[in-house]
């Protein structure tokens, strides 16, 4: 996992370029009231100046914070080169993830439709930009988005839509997050030997968040077994989500408690 946040932190992008995005949604981010935003001589020069912080390496000792400082006191004309950069496939990819941040921030609601688009971008550092994007700006009309990018091949991506689904509390979406249990790409080794990956406590405790009743029986069965010794935590913090209950704190007394919640839950439907 180390080396996953390393390459998060300095992997550059070489891929092409996004394809292109409807330009009157562009346009509307450029000029969202309709009137020409008037840039002088001199904005021309600061903005020009700000455009090149973006094409600098980006473990550049303090270019977050200039780039930041910039984006804001520009706002709205500097929303041109925050588009700019996000398209194009020539600058690094950890600056194209701070014009996505900057832009959504800056244009708030008015930017979602073109960060969402972001989703089906090439590098996942991009689709996980515009999930976090989407989640700051809480747009949580995007359920479709959200579903598909549950089965990212991009480890990061699912566990960010996991993220975004939980705090806005999408409860459409439980049954699409229970289902990753069963989808072998949150797994790691061959047919009969597979492992889990760290995202299946995160699905868990997601099932949790939405509070979905159907699988209260399945965690139940779960939080009985040995092998899932690791998970005791996970299994147990969605169990009280979901049925408001809340059980001892000892391992087995543990087990015993959801043991019997299930079994009383399985007598009622008699």
């Amino acid at each position: 996992m180390m080396k996953v946040l390393s390459f998060f932190l300095f992997v550059g992008f070489t891929s092409g370029a996004f394809s292109a995005v409807d330009a009157k949604k562009i346009q509307l981010l450029k000029d969202p009231n309709g009137k020409n935003i008037q840039i002088n001589n001199n904005d021309t020069v600061h903005l020009d100046r700000f455009h090149q912080m973006f094409k600098m390496d980006a473990r550049t000792p303090g270019l977050q914070a200039m780039l930041k400082r910039n984006a804001f006191k520009h706002k709205q004309k500097a929303v041109p080169i925050l588009i700019k950069v996000m398209k194009e496939s020539k600058y690094p990819v950890q600056n194209r993830w701070h014009a996505t941040m900057f832009l959504a921030q800056i244009m708030g609601s008015k930017s979602a439709p073109f960060i969402a688009k972001f989703t089906d971008h090439p590098h996942w550092m991009m689709r996980v930009a515009s999930l976090k994007a989407l989640l700051g700006l809480k747009q949580k009309d995007y359920v479709g988005v959200y579903s598909k990018s549950l089965t990212d091949p991009s480890l990061i991506v699912r566990v960010q839509a996991l993220d975004n689904i939980s705090q806005m509390k999408l409860d459409k979406l439980a049954p699409n997050v229970w289902s990753m249990m069963y989808d072998q790409s949150n797994y790691t080794g061959q047919k009969g030997a597979r492992k889990r990956t760290s995202i299946v406590k995160s699905i868990i405790r997601t099932v949790g968040d939405l509070k979905y009743v159907q699988a209260k029986k399945p965690l139940a069965k779960l939080i009985q077994k040995p092998k899932y010794q690791d998970l005791i935590e996970d299994l147990d913090y969605s169990l009280e989500k979901i049925t408001g209950e809340v059980s001892p704190n000892s391992v087995d007394q543990r087990r015993k408690f959801w043991q019997k919640m299930a079994l009383n839950s399985t007598l009622r439907k008699m």
